[in-house]
């Protein structure tokens, strides 16, 4: 999977102290897919639509579940069993600090921006996402949200898309 500029991203993930970079699709990011999945059918009822054509257009919520590992919300108490399904997805930063020294146009350096952090350990989720899509409203009860520069949470040795001062 390659970095695309809103749809593959970069995330930042705290999980019993420790530090990684996720190379993934954007939506697993959403945490709670249940609010996800109910504000969906809220704007279906607004537009009119019938049951019937929303679970045929979104799925039933197991169907709809099952487009991220059967996790309805991704909290520090299943966050074991959701990092362990991306442990393909795990980049280095010393990779990623490669790919963006090696970028040839903005658009390529913009998609190695990573774009959400999530801390695990102190149930935080940052979003930096360029579209506003509003992935802070998803998180799981309890925990902080906010569309904010994240860059004091990363550890140092590991913002590679910042040029050192």
């Amino acid at each position: 999977m390659e970095p695309k500029y809103a749809e593959n991203i970069i995330a930042g993930v705290i999980f019993k102290k420790k530090f990684q970079w996720y190379l993934t699709d954007k939506t697993i990011w959403k945490l709670d897919y249940r609010k996800m999945y109910d504000e969906w059918h809220e704007t279906y009822r607004q537009r009119g639509k019938t049951e019937v054509e929303f679970v045929k257009e979104v799925g039933s919520f197991g169907e709809f579940l099952s487009t991220r590992f059967r996790i309805p919300v991704v909290d520090r108490d299943n966050a074991k069993e959701f990092l362990k399904q991306l442990r393909d997805h795990v980049i280095s930063g010393g990779e990623l600090a490669y790919q963006f020294v090696r970028a040839e146009t903005s658009e390529q350096r913009r998609a190695l921006v990573p774009v959400f952090l999530v801390d695990f350990d102190n149930k935080r989720f940052f979003s930096q996402f360029p579209e506003k899509e509003g992935f802070e409203r998803y998180v799981p009860a309890g925990w902080q949200s906010a569309y904010a520069d994240f860059t004091a949470y990363v550890p140092a040795d590991e913002r590679y898309w910042i040029e050192p001062a």
